[in-house]
């Protein structure tokens, strides 16, 4: 090595001082690079809780029977939440099989149908019924005076409410099988949306009869609908979590929260939320899961 190359191995290292006005600039693009990072970061801490209920009666009655049990999720969780609503059963379920939900109110038969497709479906509560139990029937009505022979419905207009509605295909067919010794196949039932649809149209003439949550026969007895049979019973409607979603601390924390609210507050809540909660369980469905598979319904 030469005299000339031995000196610039041993130079020292040195840094160029940089201005102050470039030091704050090149802090200043760090800072822009890294800020898209940060902004995902923050959004994802506040996205809010994605809430579905199940469209049982108008737009109107589920959005404000429902408002206050979000309001309240929101105060003990100290998480946004956010009530979502579909029209149609189907669209619920599909969003949640797309991870675009993260709660939802729904009865047996849409539990159970999602249940097949995903197993990450976790039941948190069911909600009481007004007699104080966790569970209800279907019931098949008629209106007040008609001299309706069930055994003889062959052929007749029959009121249901939807293909994902638990009194709707199977409800209904399992209490004609039992009371009428008929199948649905053997009638002309039609699908109307939701249990006030057929209560009306019950009343109107429209249909002969149909298949409603016991509930919506009892409010709408003074019309002059009448109870002809029941179907076995069925578990309440629930809430339940998307454990894709949401972790298990979040879900224990909703079941946990939602079992202890005390009666002055869900007394507040819609009609069908307001009896109190109890802990729900996917070994509840084993009585339903024998009226027919959901994957079955025409």
């Amino acid at each position: 090595m030469t005299t000339d190359e031995t000196e610039v191995a041993t130079m020292p290292a040195y840094h160029i001082p940089l201005p102050g006005s470039l030091r704050l600039r090149l802090l200043g693009i760090s800072i822009l690079l890294a800020l898209p990072l940060l902004l995902s970061s923050v959004a994802t801490a506040t996205q809010p809780i994605r809430f579905a209920p199940l469209p049982m009666e108008s737009r109107e009655v589920i959005v404000r029977a429902f408002n206050p049990l979000v309001a309240y999720l929101e105060k003990q969780l100290q998480d946004p939440v956010e009530m979502v609503y579909f029209d149609d059963r189907q669209e619920i379920l599909t969003a949640f099989e797309q991870d675009e939900l993260d709660l939802v109110f729904l009865g047996p038969l849409p539990y159970v149908a999602l249940r097949q497709r995903m197993p990450e479906v976790e039941p948190l509560v069911f909600f009481m019924e007004p007699a104080g139990d966790a569970r209800y029937r279907c019931a098949l009505i008629t209106f007040f005076g008609d001299d309706i022979v069930l055994s003889e419905l062959r052929g007749q207009p029959f009121g249901l409410t939807s293909r994902l509605s638990t009194c709707g295909y199977l409800g209904a067919e399992a209490m004609v099988r039992d009371h009428a010794d008929l199948s649905l196949k053997d009638i002309a039932y039609r699908y109307l949306g939701t249990h006030e649809a057929v209560i009306f149209a019950v009343v109107r003439g429209e249909v002969v009869a149909g298949s409603v949550k016991d509930e919506f026969a009892h409010k709408y007895a003074p019309l002059g609908i009448t109870i002809r049979a029941y179907s076995d019973w069925v578990p309440a409607t629930g809430l339940f979590a998307n454990a894709r979603t949401l972790d298990a601390d979040h879900i224990q924390r909703i079941r946990s929260i939602l079992l202890a609210t005390p009666p002055e507050e869900f007394d507040q809540w819609g009609v069908t939320i307001r009896h109190g909660m109890a802990p729900a369980s996917d070994d509840a469905y084993a009585g339903f899961r024998e009226f027919g598979d959901p994957a079955e319904i025409p």
